[in-house]
């Protein structure tokens, strides 16, 4: 339970912060949203959004995941043991500094590398979340890039060696250096490799995004090992360009939800380790 008492629900500002694809929402008290009309209104932004950030927020881990629930089922990630919540299931701490406050010198390389998170499951997430308790003062952002808009704008030559294809995906395989989190030797046989199309259509809308990145995607399946990497490659630096992607700077107390089905993304990664970032995690499952 919070310490505060929520505030009754308010009438929300929203800023734009990239065209058609992130925004920023102000004026609302996320404990105050659960069971109530806001969780429509919400979620119909963030079908029009898909990186959403909410300002001044003062959440604790069960207000947090109670506002998670209301984009769908929470994903627990048993390879990832070693970083969760010691009392709240489905909470994964990306932290600066170990639980002894030593500052943990592989931290910031974690998530460096542009990736979407699960593909390499065969049931892959729909939304993360993020919960920022210490920001660094620089360095600690996170890019979003709209693979939406890189599809739209992927020379039609490339749509159609792609299109109705699906690519493989492994944890951490692909070929992006570093970014990944090593798996223990128990957690290995968790995460077998897995298909899914190079090219996703939402449902409701109709929409298409590229639906590969280069950290967990291997290979396009039934293509020569050598065409596919330089098909992916150049995939991969078209979807990256300047036009595509938007860089959030954290600050205390904002929380961002994004749609791993539209976006990839990465940690900016080069921050002092003498300062701290301390964010919470949770994922939505696939329905969400």
């Amino acid at each position: 339970m919070s310490n505060a008492q929520a505030s009754p629900p308010a009438a929300p500002t929203v800023e734009v912060l990239k065209d058609g694809f992130a925004a920023l929402v102000s004026d609302i008290d996320l404990r105050a949203v659960a069971n109530t009309d806001l969780e429509k209104d919400i979620r119909a932004l963030h079908r029009d959004y898909p990186v959403l950030a909410f300002a001044d927020q003062r959440l604790d881990a069960a207000d947090f995941m109670a506002f998670a629930r209301v984009f769908g089922e929470i994903e627990i990630d048993a390879h990832l043991t070693q970083f969760a919540d010691a009392e709240v299931a489905g909470i994964i701490h990306l932290a600066s500094h170990d639980l002894e406050g030593k500052p943990d010198p592989a931290s910031a390389d974690r998530g460096s590398a542009w990736h979407a998170d699960s593909t390499y499951k065969a049931d892959p997430c729909a939304h993360t979340l993020l919960y920022a308790l210490e920001v660094p003062g620089d360095g600690g952002g996170t890019l979003f890039a709209d693979m939406g808009r890189a599809w739209d704008r992927l020379p039609d030559d490339i749509k159609q060696r792609v299109e109705g294809r699906t690519a493989r995906h492994l944890f951490g395989a692909g070929p992006a250096t570093g970014g990944v989190i090593p798996l223990r030797d128990d957690q290995q046989g968790l995460l077998p490799a897995v298909e899914h199309p190079v090219v996703r259509t939402d449902p409701a809308s109709g929409r298409k995004s590229l639906y590969v990145n280069p950290l967990h995607t291997v290979e396009i399946v039934g293509m020569a090992r050598s065409e596919s990497d330089a098909l992916l490659a150049r995939i991969f630096d078209h979807a990256v360009g300047e036009d595509f992607v938007y860089h959030h700077h954290w600050q205390v107390g904002q929380l961002v939800v994004w749609d791993q089905r539209r976006t990839i993304h990465r940690g900016e990664a080069r921050y002092s380790l003498g300062e701290r970032r301390h964010l919470l995690r949770t994922k939505i499952r696939g329905a969400g």
